[in-house]
C-alpha cells in the first residue's frame, strides 16, 4: 500500500510538472510512445511473474524462468527498436523514433524485473518489494525532475522512466542474490507458455480498455488531442486510484471474514452477498462527492494545476469525472466472485465490458473529442448495469437494499452542488476560489449526510438488519 501510495504521488508530481513545462503535442507524443511500450512488456512479461510465484520450488525451473524472460524481454526490444529505426527512415520523425528506442531498452528491463517481483513475493518478502518499489520511484522522480527543468522535454519522462526500471532491478538483484542462469528445455517453455495464455488474454483485454481510446485520438484527432484527453483521463484516474487499492483491500479482507469455511454454496453466496450490501453504500457515499465534486470544480484546478494552456482539458475531466464515478462499484466485484466461487466468469465479463465500451468509441469517432468522453460515459453507464446484474446474480447482492440505503446520498449531494455554485458565483482569486468550494462542498456533504445517517438510520429500525445475523440454510 505504502508503494503504492508513493508511485502515485511520484507520478502526480511528474504529471503536473511535465503538464507545465511540455505542450500538448509533446504530451500526447509521449503518451502514444508510452501506450506501445507497455504493449511490448504486457506480451514480453505475459505470466512469467505468476508463473515463479506458484511453480514448484526448483532452482533449474526458476533459471529457465529467468531465461525465457530475459529472451522474451530482447525479442521485444528488438521489435521496438525496428519500429523506431522505420519511423525514423521512412516518416523523418527522429523525436518519436528516439524516445521508442529509449523505451524500447525500458522494455528489456520491466520484463526481467517481474520475475524478481516473483521471486520476492514468493520468498515472503513483499515489503522490500515495496521498498525497492519506492526507492526507484525516487531516483527516478529526481532524475526526471533534472530533466525536465533542464529542459530535456519528453526525454526526461523516458529517461527517468528507464532509471526508476534499472534502480529496481539491480536492488532486487542485490537483494535476491540470484541471478538467473542461462538454461531452456521445451518442456518448461510448453509449460509456461499454457500457463501464461489465460493471463495474457485477461491482461490484452485489460490493456486495449485502457489504450484504445489512446490511439483512436492519436489516429483521427492528432496528439494534441491525445494530451487533452489524457491529461483529463490521468486527472480522474489519480482519485480513482487512490481510492480504488484502500476499497479493494477493505472489501478483501471484509467479504473474507464474511466467507466462513464449511459453507454450503448457498450460504456463502448470502454470507457474502449481505456483507457486500452493506459496504457498497458507503463505497457510493465516498466515491459520489469526491467524482461529482471533480467535475464541478475541474476547470478551476485544471487551471490552477496546469496553466491555461490546458484549459481544453477542463470539460473533458468533468465528463471523464463520472466515468470513473460510474466504475467504482466494479471494485467489489473481483473479491466477490473469487469468495463464492465465480471467479470465472470475470474473463468474460471484461471482454464484454471492453466490447461495450470500443463500440461507444467507434461510434463517437465522427464527432469530437468531446464526442468521444461522451461515449466513454454511455459505456460506463452500461458497464455499470452489467456489474449490478453480476454481484446480484452471482454474488448475492441485494442492490434494491444497497439503493435504499443509499438514499440519503442524493440529497447530501444536492446541498453539496448548491453550495459550491454558489461559491462559484462571486469574484475571488482563483486559488482561494477553488479552496473555498472544496471546502464548502466537503463541509455541506457530510453535515448532510451524517444529519440524515443520524436521523433514519440511527433512530429507526429501518437499519436494523444490518445488525442481524444472516440466516443460514438450515433457518430457512
Amino acid at each position: 500500500m505504502a508503494s503504492r501510495i508513493c508511485a502515485q504521488l511520484a507520478q502526480v508530481v511528474v504529471f503536473v510538472l511535465a503538464a507545465r513545462m511540455l505542450t500538448a503535442a509533446e504530451f500526447g507524443t509521449y503518451t502514444l510512445i508510452l501506450a506501445i511500450a507497455i504493449l511490448l512488456t504486457r506480451i514480453a512479461e505475459a505470466g512469467s511473474r505468476e508463473f515463479i510465484m506458484s511453480c514448484r520450488e526448483d532452482a533449474s525451473l526458476f533459471n529457465q524462468i529467468g531465461t525465457i524472460a530475459l529472451a522474451s524481454g530482447a525479442v521485444a526490444m528488438v521489435v521496438g527498436l525496428i519500429v523506431s529505426g522505420a519511423i525514423n527512415h521512412f516518416f523523418e520523425m527522429k523525436l518519436v523514433a528516439d524516445i521508442l528506442a529509449i523505451f524500447s531498452v525500458w522494455v528489456v528491463f520491466a520484463t526481467f524485473s517481474a520475475v524478481y517481483a516473483g521471486v520476492l513475493v514468493r520468498q515472503s518478502r513483499s515489503e522490500m518489494h515495496s521498498i525497492l518499489l519506492m526507492a526507484g520511484e525516487g531516483i527516478g522522480l529526481v532524475i526526471t525532475l533534472a530533466g525536465l527543468f533542464a529542459g530535456w522535454g519528453i526525454f526526461a519522462l523516458a529517461v527517468g522512466k528507464l532509471v526508476m526500471q534499472i534502480t529496481y532491478l539491480f536492488s532486487a538483484m542485490r537483494v535476491t542474490r540470484w541471478i538467473p542462469q542461462p538454461r531452456l528445455q521445451l518442456v518448461i517453455v510448453k509449460e509456461l507458455v499454457a500457463f501464461s495464455r489465460y493471463i495474457l488474454a485477461t491482461r490484452m483485454v485489460a490493456y486495449f480498455h485502457t489504450y484504445a481510446v489512446t490511439f483512436v485520438i492519436g489516429i483521427f484527432f492528432g496528439t494534441a488531442s491525445v494530451g487533452y484527453y489524457r491529461v483529463a483521463e490521468r486527472l480522474g484516474s489519480s482519485f480513482a486510484d487512490m481510492m480504488d487499492e484502500p476499497s479493494r483491500l477493505i472489501a478483501w479482507v471484509s467479504l473474507r471474514r464474511a466467507a466462513r469455511d464449511n459453507q454450503s454454496p448457498v450460504d456463502l453466496k448470502r454470507s457474502v452477498g449481505h456483507e457486500a450490501t452493506l459496504l457498497l453504500p458507503f463505497l457510493l457515499a465516498l466515491a459520489a462527492p469526491i467524482f461529482i465534486g471533480l467535475a464541478l470544480v475541474s476547470e478551476q484546478l485544471v487551471v490552477l494545476l496546469l496553466g491555461e494552456q490546458w484549459h481544453p482539458a477542463a470539460p473533458l475531466t468533468a465528463l471523464l469525472a463520472l466515468m470513473y464515478m460510474l466504475y467504482s462499484p466494479a471494485v467489489l466485484t473481483e473479491p466477490i466472485l473469487s469468495l463464492t466461487g465465480q471467479v470465472q466468469r470475470l474473463p468474460l465479463i471484461s471482454l464484454c465490458n471492453v466490447a461495450v465500451a470500443l463500440a461507444f468509441l467507434l461510434i463517437a469517432v465522427p464527432f469530437d473529442i468531446m464526442g468521444v468522453a461522451i461515449g466513454q460515459v454511455t459505456a460506463a453507464t452500461i458497464t455499470v448495469c452489467i456489474t449490478v446484474w453480476l454481484q446480484s446474480h452471482y454474488g448475492g447482492v441485494d442492490w434494491k437494499q444497497v439503493s435504499a440505503n443509499s438514499v440519503i446520498i442524493l440529497p447530501a449531494l444536492i446541498a453539496m452542488i448548491a453550495g459550491i455554485v454558489w461559491i462559484a458565483r462571486f469574484s475571488l482569486p482563483l486559488t482561494w476560489g477553488l479552496a473555498l468550494q472544496i471546502f464548502v462542498g466537503a463541509v455541506v456533504y457530510s453535515s448532510v449526510i451524517a444529519t440524515l445517517y443520524v436521523f433514519f438510520f440511527k433512530t429507526s429500525n429501518l437499519f436494523a438488519w444490518k445488525r442481524a445475523r444472516v440466516p443460514s440454510e438450515s433457518n430457512l
